[in-house]
């Protein structure tokens, strides 16, 4: 985001704030859930979502007296993944890992110091992922938010691990001395497995993808059930993944010569 010296526009930053509080796990809000989470006045937060509304980016049920988010978003959704390069060279790529591994295939950015997750298919048995297209996580969490944190600037990684990390799992590494050896490792060997350290049941498999001047572009990766997704299975799928970080860097101008 640009630093320039000109001040936000409290009501469109408002109304943002009303956007955000959506979520999965809260798809639909009454007004009192709405000005809780924003603490606004209630007389705003009404005219910000009756004006939202109008415009077709929120959606009021009058049955039940609560809110959603509108069919209006969808369209912005489909211009931003459609302006996304990175998108546009990726997606049959990743469509194909997801052929030849049938589990769970991710790709995520860095937007800031926030993990956001761009692209995701999985079976529509089996594993269910609580990520979606779109959702914004701490790095510290899981196999692809690690192998962002290998490529972040010092003073940015420096920062966040100076934050609490949650103990997902037994497994989860909380230790920033720790957690610096695995990105260290991360960074020699140019992939990551993950066994068990964000969700009981699910081990993962991600690399790095690079652009054209060698900088870090974003994450690519395979979850999927321990039961299935160990072994020798766990191992073919890193080499699926490594070869297709590699595809979608070249596509991305990258040269490993370089």
């Amino acid at each position: 985001m640009r630093d320039v010296n000109i001040n936000s526009i409290r009501a469109l930053d408002r109304a943002i704030d009303i956007l955000e509080t959506f979520s999965l796990n809260a798809p639909s809000l009454s007004i009192d859930e709405i000005v809780r989470a924003t603490e606004l006045p209630k007389a705003t937060a009404y005219r910000l979502l009756y004006t939202m509304e109008r415009r077709g980016l929120i959606q009021y049920d009058e049955s039940t007296l609560r809110y959603r988010l509108g069919l209006r978003l969808l369209k912005y959704g489909g211009l931003v993944t459609a302006s996304l390069d990175l998108h546009n060279e990726a997606e049959e790529i990743l469509v194909e890992l997801f052929r030849e591994t049938q589990q769970t295939v991710l790709m995520t950015v860095l937007e800031g110091t926030e993990m956001v997750y761009v692209f995701r298919q999985e079976t529509p048995e089996g594993l269910k992922v609580s990520s979606y297209v779109g959702q914004h996580r701490r790095p510290t969490f899981g196999v692809m938010g690690h192998i962002m944190m290998a490529y972040m600037p010092e003073d940015e990684l420096a920062n966040l691990l100076c934050e609490p990390i949650p103990q997902l799992t037994p497994n989860t590494i909380t230790d920033p001395k720790a957690l610096r050896d695995q990105l260290a490792l991360v960074r020699e060997q140019g992939y990551l497995i993950d066994i068990e350290q964000t969700t009981v049941g699910v081990n993962g498999v991600a690399a790095p993808v690079f652009g054209y001047r060698g900088e870090f572009v974003c994450a690519v990766g395979v979850i999927g059930p321990t039961v299935h997704f160990s072994g020798e299975a766990l191992e073919q799928a890193k080499q699926k993944v490594i070869t297709a970080a590699t595809r979608i860097s070249s596509r991305m101008g990258y040269r490993a010569s370089r």
